[in-house]
């Protein structure tokens, strides 16, 4: 991405609209780097007219319910994004034009941006979805299998010895050889935590039993070894809290961020990597600033409902 922080920044309303569209295309993009994470805070920094842009492109996306559809074999290209990107800044309704590239992932069943469900499948079982959650279920006479298609998901397993219980998060399968665990597929990773009994973990390359109280990480095509897991704690969306000890605040903040619209970013390096402790009520999305600010030596700047820009205090 050039560095559009190093040059003269454009006054004229409709440049500052189209580089925000721009940035916001390309840090939909998984080539994005830490650099250009960091040149994209210098450039909402830069002017205040910077971020209000960059906020009513988030308005409009998410207003018009555009999500990259991930099931699609080729992922959307950068220039098809720019595109979209431009066209919600020069011509609003043009937005609603690129529905085509753009619409939600299929799934039987779903939840939105700070929802939770819990659903009872046809053998019986249940699945909790977490925010911004999404399954698809493919029942027959000899297996019970379910798609993760994203988000987070615990599931309570009714028995049947004759039809395995198997959900599959892109290549990572898991069979319940217990009752009770969740997925969950998080930006390049998948996680599996079991909170009774066991499961049968396995990818195209290695497979392994994770047991009550454990969770592995599937990353870079590998399985982690099962470590000890305070399981409770990271479900602890299933009681509308979630609970953050000595994490580090950017991924405090980027899991908080599945549960209200919009984007918050941590604008300092440093503040981002300190280690914060702290509970946040999700049930009441519109308080998690708050909560944030009164617990945290931070300070917090909210330019729409779509943006919040996060600062040292």
């Amino acid at each position: 991405m050039q560095d559009t922080s190093q040059r003269p920044q454009p006054q004229n309303p409709r440049d500052v609209s189209r580089s925000a569209a721009e940035w916001f295309a390309h840090l939909l993009d998984d080539s994005a780097t830490p650099n250009d994470l960091a040149d994209f805070r210098a450039w909402l920094q830069a002017d205040p007219s910077h971020a209000a842009a960059y906020a009513d492109i988030e308005r409009l996306w998410l207003g018009a319910g555009m999500v990259p559809d991930k099931s699609e074999p080729t992922r959307l290209s950068r220039r098809k994004l720019l595109k979209t990107g431009s066209a919600f800044v020069v011509v609003a309704s043009s937005a609603l034009a690129t529905a085509a590239y753009l619409r939600p992932l299929p799934a039987d069943f779903r939840t939105g941006t700070g929802e939770t469900r819990t659903v009872t499948l046809p053998d019986g079982s249940t699945a909790e979805l977490s925010t911004a959650s999404a399954i698809s279920l493919a029942y027959t006479i000899t297996q019970r299998v379910v798609t993760l298609v994203e988000g987070e998901v615990f599931f309570t397993v009714a028995k049947d010895s004759s039809r395995p219980f198997v959900v599959n998060a892109g290549p990572l399968k898991t069979v319940a050889l217990g009752t009770q665990f969740s997925v969950s597929a998080e930006d390049d990773r998948i996680v599996v935590a079991v909170a009774e009994h066991s499961v049968r973990v396995s990818s195209p390359f290695e497979a392994i039993d994770v047991q009550e109280g454990q969770s592995i990480v599937f990353a870079n095509d590998r399985i982690s070894t099962p470590s000890e897991t305070d399981v409770g704690s990271r479900l602890s969306w299933r009681d509308g809290k979630l609970v953050f000890i000595s994490t580090p605040l950017e991924d405090a903040v980027r899991a908080l961020s599945k549960w209200r619209p919009g984007k918050m970013i941590v604008m300092d390096t440093a503040l981002a990597r300190r280690p914060v402790t702290v509970i946040v009520d999700v049930r009441r999305a519109g308080s998690i600033l708050q909560t944030l600010e009164n617990g945290l030596p931070i300070r917090v700047a909210t330019y729409s409902p779509w943006l919040a820009l996060i600062y040292p205090r």
